[in-house]
């Protein structure tokens, strides 16, 4: 083998991987963007679970304070 022919045989690895390193990076940033994604998301449920136990526990606390309302007028 001659020494032009490694070269270009180098030449095709480097190539190569080139391709591959730039396809991984790709994936990486798919990756980072899916992770931010999935973030935003989950805050936003984390918000609306909040929410919707603030409502439950208001709510508990109205029909505990109708109920106590309700046994001291002897109804």
């Amino acid at each position: 083998m001659s020494s032009e022919d490694l070269r270009i045989i180098l030449e095709d690895v480097k190539e190569k991987f080139g391709t591959v390193i730039a396809a991984v990076n790709m994936v990486g940033e798919k990756i980072d963007r899916h992770a931010e994604e999935n973030k935003n998301e989950f805050d936003e449920v984390k918000k609306e679970i909040l929410e919707l136990r603030r409502d439950l526990n208001d709510h508990r606390q109205n029909t505990e304070l109708h109920a106590v309302r309700r046994k001291t007028k002897g109804i």
